[in-house]
């Protein structure tokens, strides 16, 4: 029987003795799927479904970038929570998770930029933390050791 060294401490790892993903893994993907997050909350809300995805997108067009900037988010927060069955099925496909999170966290920061261009860069709260949210979290994404080690290992057999 092969017995393994654990590198990290032993709250990081699954029952699978698999590292699992960190919180900050999470964060990023649910920030990067607000406008799918809004638009399930604009429609449970009976009254004017319309008003809530008004009040956060007040232009369809951003509205409809952000859905667009989401999907590769869905996908790998689809990919994260059936890791234990895409590992079995589908091990390369892990390879391809930090590129298409990057290429979603640069696309949403672009877009914000754009915001702020469109706004003649009238400062904007909300523009500003969503920017400042978005290159922390493409900090996270480029140099976390603790995630290049669990992409490492969610390749291994």
């Amino acid at each position: 029987m092969k017995q393994y060294k654990a590198i990290l401490p032993l709250k990081y790892y699954d029952n699978e003795g698999r590292i699992k993903p960190s919180w900050p893994v999470f964060v990023s993907l649910l920030v990067l799927m607000r406008a799918f997050l809004v638009f399930i909350a604009s429609i449970s809300y009976r009254p004017d479904t319309g008003l809530l995805l008004s009040l956060f997108y007040p232009d369809r067009h951003y509205f409809y970038a952000s859905m667009l900037v989401g999907l590769p988010a869905l996908l790998v927060m689809s990919a994260v929570l059936w890791r234990h069955w895409l590992r079995e099925h589908w091990r390369g496909g892990f390879l391809l998770l930090k590129p298409l999170v990057m290429l979603a966290l640069l696309a949403d920061l672009l877009l914000h930029v754009h915001m702020a261009n469109h706004g003649h860069w009238a400062f904007s709260w909300l523009l500003a933390v969503t920017i400042l949210a978005d290159m922390l979290m493409l900090m996270y994404w480029l140099r976390s050791r603790t995630l290049r080690m669990m992409l490492q290992d969610w390749q291994k057999i």
